[in-house]
């Protein structure tokens, strides 16, 4: 999970930074993004991992680039994961909810 969440920092600790940061938790979401991410020094973007997830990645280093054109930086993640064969992997499962993609009208 990835995003703007725009809370004033995750790592202050704000009631509304806490809250959000404990349900994340609860769901095992791990938060890696450690330093600022906009130009006013506050931390707004940030990226989780699912903890069934790590330990099947391999993170890289999460880079934190200035952007000219926003106020806020770029996060760039490289990880590697291990590909199960297809043997040992289900078939993909698609849904389509029908009453999501074709509303009564």
């Amino acid at each position: 999970v990835m995003g703007d969440f725009n809370l004033p920092s995750a790592g202050e600790t704000s009631g509304v930074a806490r809250e959000f940061m404990a349900s994340m938790t609860a769901m095992d979401l791990t938060q890696l993004v450690s330093g600022p991410t906009h130009i006013g020094g506050s931390t707004l973007d940030l990226i989780f991992v699912s903890g069934q997830w790590q330990s099947d990645l391999k993170l890289g280093a999460l880079v934190t680039e200035p952007l000219s054109w926003t106020d806020h930086s770029l996060l760039r993640l490289d990880f590697l994961t291990a590909a199960p064969s297809r043997r040992e992997s289900e078939p993909p499962r698609w849904f389509r909810p029908r009453c999501l993609m074709e509303p009564v009208r």
